[in-house]
């Protein structure tokens, strides 16, 4: 049991980020000590996860159709998963070519400017 400061101190999630995954549905409701949401280690694994998953770019968005299998199964939907996984794989490869492709005309542009001018 520990109380939402804790949990923000071991994931690195804001309070207030913790507060908004749970008003848009992204972890369930705590148990509740008076005023205060008292959390379990369940929640610190899943806010956890979800926090590495947007370091990695995935969306909140993205992310809701995986927290809401697990809730209605009681397990993570790896098979999803692996899917929304290799999709962020392959946009990542594919914007990181169009950079590497803007560098290069960078360096041809640079190049005509050179010759042009000088």
């Amino acid at each position: 049991m520990m109380f939402i400061g804790k949990v923000a101190e071991k994931t690195g999630a804001s309070p207030k980020a913790i507060r908004h995954y749970e008003s848009i549905g992204l972890i369930e409701a705590p148990q509740r000590q008076g005023n205060y949401r008292v959390y379990n280690e369940h929640d610190v694994l899943v806010i956890g996860m979800i926090r590495t998953a947007q370091n990695l770019g995935f969306s909140l968005s993205e992310l809701k159709d995986v927290v809401a299998q697990k809730a209605m199964n009681k397990q993570l939907p790896f098979d999803l998963i692996n899917i929304l996984i290799d999709e962020k794989k392959s946009t990542l490869i594919q914007q990181s070519k169009k950079i590497l492709d803007q560098v290069e005309h960078l360096e041809t542009f640079k190049a005509q400017l050179l010759t042009s001018f000088s």
